[in-house]
């Protein structure tokens, strides 16, 4: 096979064998910090609404980083509804283009990689703003970021408790059998509220169109990662919870456009764009403050930005080239 021609496809097995998650968050954190210091050259993210539940989308996100060989972007499928059909909710995949001619050298699977990143970026915002003692874990949803988020958190934090929420009380309780099955003190609950009461850190990994977590039930010192709503028509948090909390993001022009908590509570008065205290790179470069006190509710708005699929595709390919990893096929354009 040609050089020029070969062209490899990873799919989540190979992603899998090629990853681990110390790597994972190695990447994540590189990707958020050239987010904020313009090593990473990107846009927002453009979405095409589709028929269905909210959220529904055809979803487009492009970057090219200083110091990686390859570009790309990552076009996915958004599903919501998915995963009561047993389906994943993000189905597509990263093409990649080296950078000396523009040659197409990859795909690979989307909706695995998103997986692995978003979890990542809450972990490493978890460092930066949450307390280090930090050992009891509220977790609001049950799918695959719900999982993951547990398994990335538990890495960073010394997590013992897991409080667990979701829509369908079963799958919630199911959920919480398998925590305690892998060693964690686990426990389901019908009411939200009672499950974050005693939360020292949040993660809301839902699709809800409309807020699961309210402000009135934030105990003091509380971190908080919101990553389940990736559009502006829905919102995880409540006005309230906005209000409360100290603020960061991934990626402000995004934010400022996608974050469906943050875009109502600006237009309507609520809070001020400057509620919102910077990207969470400018926290991990140390050129913005974060956590000032044990008792600050601290946010981390999470949309994901194409940095973090770029920069971690690029990691992807190199170890399954290396390893031998993936499908290599003659692809010639």
């Amino acid at each position: 096979m040609n050089a020029e021609s070969e062209f490899l496809l990873i799919d989540k097995n190979a992603i899998r064998q090629a990853l681990t998650l110390p790597l994972a968050l190695e990447a994540t954190e590189a990707a958020l910090l050239k987010t904020s210091s313009g090593m990473a050259h990107q846009q927002i993210r453009r979405t095409l609404d589709l028929p269905g539940a909210a959220g529904s989308c055809l979803s487009l996100m492009y970057a090219a980083l200083d110091d990686r060989p390859l570009f790309g972007a990552k076009v996915l499928s958004v599903f919501p509804d998915n995963f009561a059909h047993g389906l994943a909710s993000h189905r597509g995949g990263v093409f990649l283009f080296d950078k000396d001619h523009g040659r197409p050298v990859a795909l690979i699977d989307g909706g695995e990689l998103t997986a692995w990143r978003t979890a990542a970026a809450s972990a490493v915002a978890t460092v930066a703003l949450s307390r280090p003692d930090t050992s009891t874990l509220t977790v609001l949803g049950y799918g695959e970021q719900a999982r993951r988020h547990v398994e990335a958190i538990s890495r960073v934090r010394p997590i013992q408790a897991v409080h667990v929420w979701g829509r369908d009380p079963a799958k919630a309780q199911h959920f919480a059998q398998s925590l305690s099955a892998a060693g964690f003190k686990a426990e389901a609950h019908r009411d939200a509220g009672e499950a974050v009461r005693s939360a020292d850190i949040i993660c809301t990994t839902t699709s809800s169109e409309q807020p699961v977590l309210f402000g009135k039930w934030l105990p003091p010192g509380v971190h908080i990662n919101a990553v389940g709503a990736s559009v502006a028509s829905c919102r995880e948090l409540d006005i309230e919870c906005v209000r409360r909390s100290k603020i960061w993001v991934d990626y402000l022009p995004m934010a400022l456009t996608a974050a469906g908590e943050l875009v109502k509570a600006i237009e309507s008065g609520e809070i001020a764009h400057g509620h919102i205290r910077g990207e969470i790179g400018e926290v991990l470069a140390g050129a913005k403050p974060g956590r000032a006190g044990d008792a600050d509710i601290t946010l981390y708005r999470s949309l994901g930005v194409p940095a973090q699929d770029i920069e971690l595709a690029n990691l992807v390919y190199a170890r399954a080239r290396d390893a031998g990893l993936g499908a290599s096929i003659d692809f010639r354009l």
